[in-house]
């Protein structure tokens, strides 16, 4: 399978796009290779047992996944920021090497604001587009509040919670596309 720091080719025809790798992601070698990457894991529990022909893998590797801008960016390699700006991601040669990576997937999950840069030039490829928050923990913390009775539990437990929420607003958005 081939890998780089912003790309897993995957074998499954669902497509994962995020923002941009960070340190993590280039220090393994692999995307969503931190936090992000366990909770699309714990995601795929979810997506795996609504829809287990569609999401047939719980490994995220075997999904493919690229990130809307393929240098890793992050405070902690030097950089001033974490995510590329939209001129950057909306660059020609930027699109054509996202539309590239993702020929043979016909649904792509758009994952946060970052990557929905790039939803007009997907859509105009003919592919299903599906645009959820970041699976990031910040992502999750700021998308799907959680009620009172939630709020006492660990913040594992209220983690776990969130990440059910993103992936069940993931089984709606395809509900919604399959009704039209």
């Amino acid at each position: 399978m081939k890998f780089s720091s912003h790309f897993c080719e995957g074998h499954l025809p669902i497509a994962f796009v995020f923002s941009a790798p960070g340190e993590e992601e280039k220090r393994k070698g692999k995307p969503v290779a931190g936090e992000s990457g366990a909770n699309l894991e714990a995601a795929l529990v979810h997506l795996h047992s609504a829809q287990p022909t569609l999401f047939s893998s719980l490994h995220r590797y075997d999904y493919r996944i690229t990130n809307s801008f393929a240098e890793p960016i992050a405070v902690a390699l030097g950089h001033g920021k974490s995510e590329a700006d939209n001129r950057e991601i909306q660059k020609p040669q930027n699109v054509q090497r996202v539309l590239s990576e993702l020929e043979g997937c016909n649904l792509v999950i758009l994952c946060g604001n970052k990557a929905r840069v790039l939803s007009q030039a997907i859509r105009e490829s003919g592919k299903t587009i599906i645009e959820v928050p970041h699976i990031g923990n910040k992502g999750l913390n700021s998308k799907f509040k959680i009620s009172n009775q939630i709020r006492s539990a660990s913040s594992f437990d209220r983690r776990q919670y969130r990440i059910k929420l993103w992936a069940e607003a993931i089984l709606q958005a395809i509900a919604r596309e399959n009704a039209t």
